[in-house]
């Protein structure tokens, strides 16, 4: 709390016509004197008040996943403020100050012109996010001037907002395997399910029984396919996601995790079940409720998470993607993989600008991902 220019000329004024009455015996000047000061004190005293009983709360207008508004980088978000007078009394002009989180646009300052009593006011504000990340508002201040502008006092609300900030959806050219879900056999009765036995092919890998070929796929795609028994079940594709060595202040991190949330969705969309390793964190999505699953993750995943040795691929998985920001990152992570087992590749490292800023394109510009994806040595197609 501070006095305003005003402010201070009273309480010199004040001061002043005190010091003079007793200085030079003038009486008649002490009731003034006091009355410029005890307007000082006054006001100080009603906006202590005032601003101490203001309630302010937030809300995002936009959708909510498991508790978490969710909103996408490059989205426009509506925030709504509201502002409760808790005091009997009528309070006087007033400004708030939202302080954003990195990444969740300017700081913004709003003007309203007062509240009666124990009257509420909504006033909506509209950001863009620029970058991914639990982000949000994260202090509302309060700047309110006393009665005849003598006294303003700011304080915090401790008011706060958290949104997950997706990265925008994107698409990728994933290369296709023949264990898909539209692939996975030749017989039209294999459908998805958990009980019965049946067949389906795949490329010959060295050491496969020649006994087993499938010669009626071999003629069709002109490879050479052998059959397997297997249950049948829902198609498994897995997404590991390594930020490792990520740059705080770079945005390698956030390019890895939008094409590892590329590749989940495009998995989701064609009907596969997803085990998604967003670092150390293992999330098994499928159908709608993966997709918003997907979405919170790209916004919670922490920049330097590293995949744990040792990750166990499912024996039905029929597709790995990998997204690391480095090429030694990916061969550790190609390593692990079970011989003959399809997969795509995605390495931040690897980019290619062309003269055109990739943290421009992707965070503020046109927001779309380079198609970079490619198959690691002796993957199949």
């Amino acid at each position: 709390m501070r006095p305003t220019a005003s402010g201070i000329v009273f309480l010199l004024l004040g001061a002043a016509l005190a010091i003079a009455a007793y200085r030079f015996s003038l009486p008649g000047m002490l009731p003034a004197g006091i009355l410029l000061i005890a307007l000082v004190v006054l006001s100080a005293f009603v906006v202590f008040i005032a601003s101490g009983r203001l309630e302010v709360q937030l809300a995002a207008r936009t959708r909510h996943v498991d508790g978490n508004a969710l909103t996408a980088v490059g989205s426009d978000t509506r925030i709504d403020v509201r502002v409760r007078n808790r005091t009997p009394l009528p309070v006087g002009s007033f400004t708030l100050d939202l302080t954003m989180a990195d990444g969740f646009g300017p700081d913004r300052s709003l003007k309203l012109a007062g509240l009666s009593p124990h009257a509420v006011e909504a006033v909506a504000v509209t950001v863009m996010p620029t970058r991914r990340g639990m982000s949000g508002v994260a202090d509302v201040g309060i700047r309110i001037d006393g009665p005849f502008g003598l006294v303003t006092r700011s304080r915090r609300t401790g008011s706060a907002l958290v949104v997950a900030v997706a990265v925008p959806d994107q698409r990728l050219p994933l290369h296709a395997s023949p264990r898909s879900a539209a692939d996975q056999s030749d017989s039209q009765r294999l459908l998805r399910g958990n009980s019965t036995l049946d067949f389906h092919t795949r490329e010959y890998v060295p050491g496969d029984d020649l006994r087993h070929v499938h010669w009626s796929s071999t003629a069709r795609l002109g490879e050479l396919m052998v059959r397997e028994r297997a249950h049948e079940e829902n198609p498994i594709a897995v997404v590991l996601l390594d930020t490792l060595g990520a740059d705080p202040e770079g945005h390698g991190a956030d390019i890895a995790v939008t094409a590892a949330a590329a590749a989940a969705l495009h998995h989701i969309d064609r009907g596969a079940e997803v085990v998604f390793w967003s670092g150390p964190t293992r999330l098994h999505l499928a159908s709608g409720r993966g997709r918003d699953a997907v979405r919170v993750e790209s916004a919670r995943h922490p920049a330097g998470a590293e995949v744990p040795g040792g990750v166990t691929i499912p024996s039905a998985a029929w597709h790995v993607s990998i997204c690391a920001l480095s090429a030694d990152r990916a061969d550790a992570l190609t390593v692990g993989l079970p011989k003959g087992q399809a997969r795509s590749r995605f390495v931040v490292e690897e980019l290619s600008d062309d003269g055109v800023s990739l943290d421009t394109a992707l965070f503020g510009g046109a927001l779309s991902l380079p198609h970079q994806w490619h198959r690691s040595p002796g993957a199949t197609r």
